[in-house]
């Protein structure tokens, strides 16, 4: 390289430096120091008469810190790293405690995690309105309400009045011919005895108190159009109903009111403001009044209860059935019917007469035709075992004992071909065939102790027993049967 291209090369690249320098001093000169943007001040005068800077939401930068220009890539990226400004908008929040942004929002707002949305199952019930007369009737009346159990099963609502052992229940428990058992809404529970079934409304007598607290009955008759309110626990609740409701008739022998109650509250009671007894619940009607018991009559009643009184129920009641059944017996199986008399001691105990006859008819290979009638009679001595079910329904087992006497009458017919007329001879003439039968009876009396079970759920029945021949076990008959018992 020559000298004077040398020179030339150096004097352009000075002239480049002088044009250059101009530009650059103001970005120079605008961009502040490390101390400067760490104590916050301006880097000039000029800039620090140009406003405020921009608040970021996040960080806070130099009060005095200019915006960066467009195109300025340096000052974009300072702003964002040290000074904050405008590049905190392009910086994501910090995560706060709860996993959300700072200042998403307050501290107190619901939360997947913190806060869950309640649901309807654990929303409590709704309270009963302050002075409610309808919450204060169920508070007064509760203590004094009971369940009534006929051999375990419901059978009514009852209440206690004038006494703790003193319990007013409906007419369907005074047909309960088995166990009574009441028991308290705290699920308290004792026998008791049906003492009084007057007037369509029996009165029970507790053998042991269950905590109930007794009513106290009204002595006056309630005007018509005063306010009541029935009282009942229909089967499945397990607190009482209360329903309000208005006299439309009353006297000293009925009263009517229309004041709903749902059916299975039979028994409950009716009652005024003031929790007094009015009357005793019966069968609602279908629609608008429905009749209830005065009370009356029946605290007359209760006044002149003994608690020692017995038991009006009768220890025996008497029942019936009839039965289709087969029988196998001594190789042979006869198809019939029997009758079934029996008397029932207090649902325990069963003592049963039961008549049947049987017959079969069997025709042979050799024209043999044979006919045999069995008549039984069988006297037998039950122990009835009792389960219940949910709804008031129950299922009984009855093992049992007896003696069984029976009238066995068999009947052959055989049938022979033979000569029309003895003295013809083959040989010699035509002789005519001819049919010939002959009978033969037979007659027995069969002396066996029997053994057998009987399961029966409502009115239907389905027995086995087995006749013992102690003599000759080839002798030992089945019987199966299955009918109605009432």
């Amino acid at each position: 390289m020559t000298s004077g291209s040398s020179a030339r090369q150096t004097l352009r690249w000075a002239a480049l430096l002088l044009l250059a320098a101009p530009l650059g001093a103001p970005a120079a000169a605008q961009e502040p120091t490390r101390a400067e943007a760490a104590a916050g001040e301006p880097a000039d005068e000029e800039g620090a008469e140009e406003g405020p800077a921009e608040e970021g939401p996040a960080e806070e930068g130099p009060a005095n810190a200019p915006p960066p220009e467009d195109g300025d890539a340096s000052r974009g990226a300072a702003g964002s790293v040290e000074g904050g400004g405008d590049g905190a908008a392009d910086r994501p929040a910090a995560d706060g405690p709860d996993g959300n942004a700072e200042g998403a929002g307050d501290a107190t707002t619901p939360n997947a995690v913190t806060d869950p949305t309640p649901t309807l199952g654990a929303l409590p019930a709704p309270p009963a309105a302050p002075g409610s007369p309808v919450a204060a009737v169920a508070e007064r009346v509760r203590p004094a309400l009971a369940i009534v159990r006929c051999q375990g099963a419901r059978w009514s609502v009852g209440f206690a009045l004038g006494a703790p052992t003193t319990i007013v229940a409906s007419g369907e428990a005074g047909g309960c011919r088995r166990e009574l058992t009441v028991e308290s809404l705290a699920g308290e529970r004792t026998t008791a005895r049906n003492v009084s079934r007057s007037g369509g409304v029996p009165l029970l007598v507790l053998d042991e108190p269950i905590g109930l607290t007794p009513l106290e009955p009204r002595g006056a008759t309630p005007a018509l159009g005063e306010p009541v309110y029935a009282v009942g626990v229909p089967g499945g609740a397990q607190a009482p109903i209360v329903t309000q409701g208005a006299v439309a008739f009353a006297d000293e022998r009925r009263l009517h009111s229309d004041a709903p109650h749902p059916r299975g509250s039979e028994g409950g009671p009716l009652v005024d403001d003031a929790g007094r007894v009015v009357a005793v619940l019966r069968e609602p009607a279908d629609g608008g009044v429905s009749p209830s018991t005065p009370i009356a009559p029946i605290a007359e009643r209760v006044a002149g209860l003994v608690p020692t009184a017995e038991d009006v129920r009768p220890l025996a009641y008497p029942g019936f059935g009839l039965n289709l059944g087969a029988v196998w017996d001594s190789g042979d199986r006869l198809l019939g019917a029997a009758g079934l008399f029996s008397a029932d001691f207090l649902d325990r105990f069963v003592i049963a007469l039961e008549l049947g006859g049987y017959a079969n008819t069997d025709r042979g290979a050799l024209a043999r035709r044979v006919r045999r009638s069995l008549y039984v009679g069988t006297v037998s001595l039950g122990y009835r075992i009792r389960a219940t079910f949910g709804g008031g329904r129950s299922a009984t087992l009855t093992p049992q004992l007896g003696f069984s006497i029976a009238y066995d009458r068999s009947e052959v017919t055989t049938t022979t071909v033979g000569l029309a007329d003895p003295t013809c001879e083959l040989e010699t003439q035509s002789c005519e065939l001819a049919e010939t039968e002959t009978k033969t009876e037979t007659e027995d009396w069969r002396y066996r102790p029997s053994a057998g079970v009987r399961l029966a759920a409502g009115a239907f029945e389905l027995g086995y027993e087995v006749y013992l021949d102690l003599d000759e076990i080839g002798d030992t008959g089945h019987r199966l049967h299955v009918g109605f018992r009432f």
